[in-house]
């Protein structure tokens, strides 16, 4: 199959997925295409591709606004076939409704979703992930990008079915439109720890941030990302109402995945408080791998 995969990153998590994705499919003779958008992105065409693939982060409860504005540039063929991997720090029920939007645009351009991927990725808000907590989830992600390959190639349709009390309590909470405008106002560069090395100006996917005078200035496009706080290598960046919840620090997700040493479990049967929405998730992931693969593996 050929595939375009269509996606928004805040701090590389989903770029991070894509790679996964296309790691996982290449093999099985597929070749994947990858858009990551950004304010400067251009309009892709999706003519001559077998499948569309959407990935985006879930920014409270919803898909990014930049993400939601990219694709609404977009046009697809009557009976496009496309399917959405989407990632959050957690698995709460109201994350299913994020999609609303992508999904009532793709039914009025007449597109076919042929599944719905929710993958784990490690915090870059609220709170930083243990090490062994985060190499888990890896090791789900990869089982899950498996049975996502799976189901594409068998015809198999996964769905998150979403309730309209969980749209109606998104659209609520859809802070982006308002928050990232007014939280600018509050960010701002502690010149102590700042050495002024551009970073969060190269990388800011809105173009939002800017050197004036010698000083680092925001304009009113966040999105909240986090990119420019989570990466800053001097944690110089605070960011207005948010700061208590600032994450600083890469995950260093490749070098996670390539340590040889054996993977702990993590979420187990007594995980409680904010851990006990990955019992199942989990189990889940383990339990349709097992239920694909178990001939496979035992022949291995």
């Amino acid at each position: 199959m050929k595939i375009l995969c269509i996606y928004y990153t805040g701090t590389y998590n989903t770029r991070y997925l894509t790679k996964m994705l296309t790691e996982t499919l290449a093999p099985h003779g597929h070749s994947v295409t990858a858009v990551e958008i950004a304010a400067d992105t251009p309009p892709v065409s999706t003519e001559g591709y077998d499948l569309i693939g959407f990935g985006y982060p879930i920014y409270g409860f919803n898909s990014p606004l930049p993400f939601n504005r990219y694709v609404q540039k977009l046009r697809f063929a009557a009976g496009q076939r496309y399917f959405i991997y989407k990632n959050s720090g957690e698995t709460l029920a109201m994350n299913n409704a994020s999609s609303r939007i992508l999904l009532r645009r793709m039914k009025r351009q007449r597109a076919v979703c042929v599944g719905e991927y929710h993958f784990v990725m490690p915090y870059n808000i609220h709170f930083r992930f243990d090490r062994d907590f985060v190499r888990e989830i890896l090791q789900k992600d990869r089982k899950l990008c498996e049975i996502l390959r799976y189901n594409l190639e068998n015809g198999v349709v996964a769905s998150i079915p979403s309730k309209r009390i969980y749209n109606i309590a998104a659209a609520a909470v859809g802070i982006q439109k308002i928050g990232g405008p007014i939280n600018s106002f509050l960010y701002r560069v502690d010149t102590k720890k700042c050495t002024q090395c551009g970073l969060c100006v190269r990388s800011c996917p809105e173009k939002n941030i800017s050197v004036r005078n010698g000083k680092i200035k925001f304009s009113r496009r966040c999105d909240m990302c986090m990119r420019c706080s989570f990466f800053c290598p001097q944690d110089a960046i605070h960011i207005g109402f948010l700061e208590g919840w600032k994450v600083n620090g890469d995950y260093h997700l490749q070098a996670l995945e390539q340590d040889p040493t054996p993977v702990p479990q993590y979420i187990n049967a007594d995980s409680r408080g904010f851990y006990r929405c990955f019992i199942r998730t989990f189990a889940e992931i383990d339990s349709a791998y097992e239920k694909i693969f178990a001939g496979q593996n035992k022949a291995e």
